[in-house]
């Protein structure tokens, strides 16, 4: 699967997208962000509460998710609809699914790989519902979503050798492809193990593209090691390249592995979300990026002096993207689309919120009057290691009997 002209096309949008600050549709006061600090304090306090009634025994889910409801609605505005769709009996049953399954597959893996692994499959479950396909977990999702504790974590791991990691990257795309073995240790016996299972779902010589995508992906991450100082160093515009490809090879690879075979028209969309997330990524991963010399649009040296104008660019480019999503044709594609707009906006605006060491006072607080937390609020929060959202949920979902 050939993604140049992707990268092309959308390499293209980056550099038409305005750097110019963007509208948004609604602000907060001081005040409104103090209501909303103390709602969601409550009820992160709520949650441990409900954790320590609970131990030994369920915990009472009705009240977690009518908790979690109101939390999303008033503190970051999500409408009735949006909770409706992201909250639906099957999301959450996939998600229940999602984590017996990874700890009867392998045991040993950690809470934080489980979440990393479950991120995606939630996006693997939104694609479900804008493809109109039943939301649940396949054999698939399960696999490819475990690669990445697998594989991504060795190639980002700074602990190893890049020579290693090349080793590794040729084992790995020969598995793809289904050329011999790996079986060096536990970890490529588990890669192994998820590639067939992805084939038994869909054999490779029924389903070329779903497996030309997983290569792509593969190529893309083993030239993202250049990203890492392996090789030359890449310019500002392959760094570019390079990233956009990383990004949207996965969740190309994604929708493949949700539908068998996509339209044209769909696997651009989907290759552009994935430009977006992994922009949203790298703004939140801006901090880890620089300590360790990772290359980025936004880590990368020489663009240090300009990351307010790419912080607003990635949100002009976003909702380009986001225009492609009327391909899906689906009853639920315009709702689900607004609920992914407004969950990376935010991602966006939080993470250049909490990134205080390297944005600008005056435009962290242009960006803060549209955040419905505070930035301060945010960093205090993280360093009493308070939960997100998604984490919240994902501590549920962990629960003994849920």
């Amino acid at each position: 699967m050939e993604t140049i002209h992707l990268i092309d096309h959308f390499s293209e949008i980056w550099n038409n997208a305005s750097d110019r600050f963007p509208t948004f549709t609604t602000s907060y006061s001081n005040a409104e962000k103090r209501e909303r600090e103390t709602l969601f304090s409550g009820y992160t306090d709520r949650f441990r509460e409900l954790r320590k009634e609970g131990e030994g025994r369920n915990i009472d889910t009705e009240k977690f998710f009518r908790g979690m409801r109101t939390v999303m609605q008033k503190v970051y505005d999500y409408s009735d609809a949006s909770l409706d769709l992201i909250t639906q009996p099957a999301m959450i049953e996939a998600s229940r699914s999602f984590y017996r399954e990874a700890r009867a597959f392998d045991a040993s893996l950690k809470r934080e790989e489980i979440y990393q692994a479950m991120r995606n499959a939630w996006i693997m479950n939104g694609l479900q519902l804008l493809l109109g396909l039943p939301v649940q977990l396949t054999p698939s999702i399960l696999a490819y979503s475990l690669l990445y504790p697998y594989s991504d974590n060795l190639l980002d791991d700074p602990g190893v050798t890049t020579d290693e990691k090349a080793a590794f990257s040729r084992r790995f795309e020969g598995c793809l492809r289904g050329e011999g073995t790996m079986g060096r240790n536990a970890r490529e016996q588990a890669i192994e193990a998820l590639v067939a299972m992805i084939c038994q779902e869909y054999p490779r010589d029924r389903f070329p593209l779903v497996h030309q995508s997983l290569l792509a992906i593969h190529r893309a991450q083993t030239r993202s090691l250049r990203l890492c100082g392996y090789g030359n160093r890449p310019s500002t515009q392959e760094i570019l390249r390079i990233g956009f490809d990383k990004g949207g090879t996965s969740v190309l690879a994604d929708g493949y592995l949700v539908a068998g075979h996509l339209s044209p028209e769909i696997s651009r969309f989907f290759y552009g979300y994935g430009v977006w997330l992994q922009l949203a990524d790298d703004i939140q991963d801006l901090e880890e990026d620089l300590a360790e010399g990772t290359l980025t649009l936004f880590s990368a040296p020489e663009n240090l002096p300009d990351l307010p104008a790419l912080t607003n660019r990635a949100f002009h480019f976003g909702r380009m993207v986001m225009e492609d999503i009327k391909y899906c044709s689906n009853s639920v594609s315009e709702e689900f689309g607004q609920v992914i707009l407004q969950s990376i906006e935010l991602m966006l605006l939080q993470a250049a919120g909490l990134s205080s060491r390297f944005y600008p006072r005056n435009y962290r607080q242009q960006l803060e009057e549209f955040s419905p937390l505070g930035f301060d609020y945010l960093l205090e929060a993280r360093k009493k290691g308070t939960p997100g959202r998604m984490k919240l949920i994902t501590s549920l979902i962990e629960e003994p009997g849920f």
